[in-house]
């Protein structure tokens, strides 16, 4: 292993079955890829479009495993070649809008682990000798320093059928002393049509997403679903968080439960979670107040934290080096994701990357999951996740937008608001001061530093913005 500057410069190697992930999907991507398998998503009624506190932090190094990720691996081997469906109560549901994707044999997904294992080690091996240039691009002074490939260049509005003196007015808004906006993008058809910071950022520096993380686990989700890493959305979490196995209830719990507020679950206040060492088994601890698909709230960090503990179980890997091979290396983007004090990733919050880096992950999904000519993310899980935002609920870790559009919403106004009818993305990130020792672990001084804007409104900054859409 190879360390430089303090920031890991080998990442996890990891593959999904005989091939990479993406590879694969390549591969078969005359088939279709999920295709014709993905039915339309049900809609889940919504109370509220206002964003939950967001929690935020952590490393992604781990030394050594938690209790919880020792349990998780012993009991996925006790219970790897069984293959009567059953698995001690966290077997798959054979009902559901889903269920057609379900596969009988369950031990298939801990076989691509071990495959991913063993293939790991082969090219670690076959590697030795040479380290390559993989540092992190973060700096100590919290900027980035990479080459840009994408051209960041501003051009003019009206020659993408926007009103520039409409536009500025939207700036204008986002920018009034008092409302702490730090940076502000506008994409049109693929081009910059307005890049605006305070005036002291700059594009280099850092920004957090706060919950706007929480679509980026979404988006993990859809390859992990495309790769059979995850079989779908029906299948147990169970299956990967063992921790429940031998609960009657939580062991019923699904993913589409988790990623549409059903879990029957108790939800935690932002700062329990956030304030937790192990954010993971604080998660699993809550209290059962509802049965599984029934939703009691509209919001919850905690059923977040869970998918992306079983991303982390089935991958065998760490979120943010899934990512990274999934999407960050295919568009470019590069941030760093924070974990707790054990070294989980927290998928709920707190990825910090720059604002141009965030746009990126808009673009690709203002395309379709498509990023120059390949297909990053699958289509249908494009369509088929954003799909109850696009009709104004929230779910599946997005938000509903006027015009048919959807957003990944991060407190105190952090956005990425995607129109794909119009081929508009939009961008506002608060300045951002990550306080600590400089690390991306969330434990004693380490944690975020955003404030709540004195007068901006998500929804009042986007009808400006569309206001200067002219055609």
């Amino acid at each position: 292993m190879c360390w430089t500057g303090g920031h890991r410069a080998v990442r996890d190697l990891g593959v999904s079955g005989p091939l990479g992930g993406r590879a694969r999907r390549m591969a078969r991507r005359g088939r279709g890829g999920l295709g014709k398998r993905l039915p339309a998503l049900p809609e889940h009624a919504d109370e509220s479009l206002r964003p939950g506190r967001g929690a935020v932090v952590a490393d992604l190094s781990r030394k050594e495993m938690s209790p919880l990720r020792k349990d998780t691996a012993k009991r996925i081997g006790e219970m790897t070649g069984r293959r009567d469906g059953n698995l001690g109560g966290a077997g798959l549901p054979e009902v559901g809008p889903w269920s057609h994707l379900i596969r009988t044999d369950q031990s298939r997904a801990h076989a691509l682990v071990m495959k991913r294992s063993i293939l790991a080690a082969i090219i670690l091996i076959l590697s030795v000798g040479g380290c390559s240039d993989l540092t992190s691009p973060m700096s100590t002074d919290g900027t980035v320093t990479k080459p840009e490939t994408y051209p960041w260049i501003v051009t003019n509005p009206e020659a993408h059928g926007l009103s520039t003196a409409a536009l500025q007015t939207a700036l204008s808004y986002a920018f009034q002393p008092g409302n702490q906006t730090g940076a502000v993008l506008v994409i049109r058809n693929g081009q910059t049509i307005a890049e605006s910071y305070a005036q002291n950022r700059q594009s280099t520096d850092l920004v957090t997403s706060w919950s706007v993380a929480k679509s980026f686990t979404s988006a993990l989700v859809g390859a992990a679903l495309e790769d059979s890493i995850l079989e779908s959305l029906e299948q147990r979490a169970s299956y990967f968080l063992t921790y429940w196995l031998d609960d009657p209830i939580k062991s019923q719990i699904t993913m589409d439960h988790l990623m549409t507020l059903r879990s029957g679950l108790i939800r935690l206040e932002g700062s329990d979670l956030y304030n937790a060492e192990d954010q993971l088994q604080v998660s699993l601890d809550r209290q059962v107040l509802g049965d599984p698909g029934e939703q009691l709230y509209t919001y919850s960090n905690a059923d977040v934290m869970l998918i992306s503990g079983v991303i982390e179980t089935a991958t065998g890997r760490s979120a943010q080096s899934y990512l990274d091979e999934q999407i960050s290396g295919p568009i470019g983007f590069q941030g760093e994701w924070w974990t707790d004090g054990v070294g989980s990733t927290l998928g709920y919050c707190c990825l910090d990357a720059t604002p141009r880096d965030f746009a990126r992950f808009g673009i690709l999904y203002a395309q379709d999951g498509v990023w120059e000519g390949e297909q990053v993310i699958p289509r249908d899980w494009v369509l088929a996740s954003t799909a109850p935002a696009r009709s104004g609920t929230y779910a599946y870790y997005w938000w509903p937008m006027q015009q048919g559009g959807f957003a990944a919403i991060g407190i105190h106004g952090q956005l990425i608001a995607i129109f794909p009818a119009l081929d508009l993305v939009l961008l506002r990130f608060s300045e951002y001061t990550r306080w600590g020792d400089g690390s991306t672990v969330r434990v004693g001084g380490n944690y975020h530093g955003t404030q709540e804007p004195e007068n901006f409104d998500i929804g009042t900054f986007v009808s400006l913005a569309l206001g200067a859409v002219r055609n």
